[in-house]
């Protein structure tokens, strides 16, 4: 994503003074042999972790032979306590002709870039994949089942995001029903009561990640379920197995990278110590990498009013940031959600440059209980982007 966003803004050069930059084009093999390579080293300081700090690492695929003990190639292992961090992975929707799509993980892989591709899902995940490879100027058609894409999403936020897509390129369609995969690829929907069709080289299929933790053989454990993932409770420990922790995807909470760090250390305490730490989601930014990207944290404008909360909303465009205009990145907005009377933060909403870092600054606000003109009042470095937060709560 970070490669085909940079392209985007390498592409704006001229209107910076830089000749040339409107016909720079991406060099598909190079991006995925880079990725390769970043993922390879990465993964290499990864495996070694566990040897340096004394950890035995047992290789190969485990399943539960008994509720104390995991069987690893035709070897039983006994232990007191588990932590399950299996992960998750990409879902197949079952309709005729699935197998001819490919998932996030295989796209990453492909050796050509796709000229045509159709995006079956509109969630986080296709509409990432669909934005970076539409500026990369595959021809892309994002086929939503609901009435919207993104539907966890600010409604105006939302709004700005459709017209960045239309700006790439994309193709959106809603309330579409996938009957099938032809054998060329070409999709076949229905959409308003009528059939289309879509034509493709590739299909990313964009439905969701279910937890990875049926491998495992969870019965033989004693572990119930929850919609493919470990029940688990407050302290992240299995309510039917309570030698047995999960976290991650594997606990089914939240399915973002961050947070199977967060619940790591928690679950891996909780299990030699005892229950001491409670997982706490009070506050809890995540961003969208589209482009632009998104950042977000607590709750949207419809969701506090739905909560019967007197909401009131401070909103500035990017237009109006100078580091913005100087970057010439001025797409974008900073929407901040608060309590009438007490200037508490209900929620922070960001499309636009970096987003998906500033609004961590209305996460830390939120979580140190500080109200909005609070916050407004504070000096920043100026001119930065990030300055938009403070502005917005300014206002």
């Amino acid at each position: 994503m970070s490669t085909i966003e940079l392209l985007t803004r390498a592409r704006r050069g001229k209107e910076m003074g830089i000749k040339g930059a409107e016909n720079l084009s991406l060099d598909w093999p190079a991006v995925i042999a880079r990725k390769d390579d970043i993922v390879a080293r990465w993964s290499t300081g990864k495996n070694a972790a566990p040897t340096k700090l004394g950890i035995p690492v047992l290789r190969g695929r485990g399943t539960f032979a008994s509720p104390h003990a995991i069987a690893v190639g035709g070897r039983n292992f006994s232990a007191d306590k588990f932590v399950i961090a299996t992960g998750s992975k990409p879902a197949r929707p079952a309709i005729p002709g699935v197998e001819l799509g490919i998932t996030s993980d295989e796209l990453l892989h492909l050796k050509r870039q796709p000229r045509e591709l159709v995006v079956v899902g509109g969630g986080f995940i296709g509409l990432e994949f669909g934005f970076a490879l539409a500026w990369a100027e595959t021809k892309v058609t994002v086929l939503q089942s609901g009435p919207q894409i993104a539907p966890a999403l600010d409604d105006e936020i939302r709004e700005i995001l459709l017209a960045a897509a239309k700006q790439a390129g994309m193709t959106i369609k809603t309330n579409v029903k996938v009957n099938r995969i032809a054998q060329d690829k070409t999709i076949e929907a229905e959409i308003g009561g009528g059939v289309e069709k879509f034509a493709a080289d590739e299909v990313l299929l964009a439905t969701g990640r279910p937890s990875n933790v049926e491998p495992l053989n969870p019965r033989a454990g004693g572990i119930e379920l929850d919609r493919g993932a470990v029940n688990v409770n407050e302290y992240l420990q299995s309510v039917s197995a309570p030698h047995v922790y999960a976290v991650g995807d594997a606990a089914g909470k939240h399915q973002h990278s961050p947070v199977a760090w967060y619940e790591g250390p928690i679950a891996a305490n909780n299990a030699l110590k005892g229950n001491e730490q409670r997982i706490d989601f009070s506050v809890f930014p995540s961003a969208i990498f589209t482009i632009p990207a998104i950042g977000q944290v607590g709750l949207t404008e419809k969701e506090a009013l739905n909560r019967g909360l007197k909401a009131k909303v401070s909103k500035l465009s990017y237009d109006s940031n100078p580091a913005a205009g100087v970057r010439a990145e001025t797409e974008g907005m900073v929407k901040i959600v608060y309590e009438e009377g007490t200037e508490r933060i209900l929620g922070a909403h960001v499309i636009g440059a970096h987003a998906e870092d500033i609004v961590q600054i209305a996460a830390v606000a939120i979580k140190g209980g500080l109200k909005k003109s609070a916050v407004g009042a504070m000096h920043y470095v100026f001119p930065t982007i990030g300055g938009a937060i403070f502005d917005t709560m300014a206002s």
